[in-house]
């Protein structure tokens, strides 16, 4: 009796020692993928902030300004092209009401 306590408890030990090791590596391989994970996250930041470096680069007032100057050639405003348009009175337009569907009662819409 005691010699089969004996050997049931000493399965039970390499057991148990079985899955601290299983547990030990699986441990250290999830901090291995975490760490992974954290350089790719620290990795997008860095991308990110110097897209957002270009981008304030590219949107500088004073750059625009020079290359409208010189891509575009725009004139000011000259007063024949503003037209007065406080004197006309608005217009109506003339609808005409047809059913659409007879399934839905009758429903008119314009057309």
């Amino acid at each position: 009796m005691i010699r089969l306590l004996n050997i049931s408890l000493g399965v039970l030990l390499i057991m148990c020692i079985a899955a601290l090791y299983h547990i030990r590596y699986s441990a250290e391989a999830e901090a291995r993928a975490l760490r992974h994970v954290e350089r790719e996250i620290n990795l997008e930041k860095d991308r990110q902030r110097t897209l957002r470096a270009e981008w304030s680069s590219l949107n500088d007032p004073r750059r625009l300004q020079l290359l409208s100057r010189h891509y575009l050639q725009l004139d000011y405003l000259r007063l024949s092209q503003v037209e007065d348009m406080r004197g006309d009175e608005t217009q109506t337009i003339p609808v005409l009401l047809v059913p659409q569907n007879t399934k839905t009662g009758g429903v008119y819409e314009p057309r």
